[in-house]
């Protein structure tokens, strides 16, 4: 048995030790696994139903006799049944927006806009087009609904920090604890 072993190893060294030998070797053994599996697609020929002849074909009314050689009619609606683009609602349920969908609320003088900020967490912001706050990317532009029902407006996006507007004042939003007006 040691004997088998070392001759195995013996040809494996030969047969790696030159490269034309080796490439010759990988490349047989590409087109023998080819082969091979061909061989057994084409043995495992998936079967095929079949009609015979003396088969009758099933109508609406059983005293009409059926012809082979006449054609089928087939109605189709002139509309689809559904849309194919719909976004079926039990495989993906609706969530709550909290975004462009809401309208925009009044700004009242009893809230105090730092106390929203203080709300909010700036996790990231990549100048100058992106920002993450509270998890949702934000660009400049967009608009932030907070708790209070105050909506602040992404104004500007810079180093570890956003710039925010809410009633015509600006406020920022950094990445450290605080937040300055």
């Amino acid at each position: 048995m040691n004997n088998m072993l070392l001759q195995l190893r013996r040809f494996g060294v030969r047969l790696t030790a030159d490269r034309k030998r080796f490439g010759l070797l990988c490349t047989l053994l590409a087109v023998a696994l080819l082969f091979w599996t061909r061989l057994i697609v084409i043995k495992q020929i998936p079967r095929t139903a079949l009609a015979e002849g003396s088969v009758e074909l099933a109508m609406a009314d059983p005293h009409e006799t059926a012809h082979p050689e006449s054609p089928v009619e087939v109605l189709l609606p002139s509309t689809p049944v559904r849309d194919p683009f719909q976004v079926s609602d039990t495989w993906f349920p609706k969530t709550e927006v909290h975004g462009e969908d809401e309208p925009l609320a009044s700004t009242s003088t009893a809230i105090d806009p730092r106390q929203s900020l203080k709300a909010m967490r700036l996790e990231a912001a990549m100048p100058p087009t992106l920002a993450v706050i509270d998890g949702r990317t934000r660009r400049p532009g967009e608009s932030i609904p907070s708790d209070s029902g105050l909506v602040f407006t992404v104004v500007e996006i810079v180093d570890r920090g956003v710039i925010l507007e809410c009633s015509d004042a600006r406020y920022r939003l950094s990445m450290n604890a605080t937040n300055d007006r």
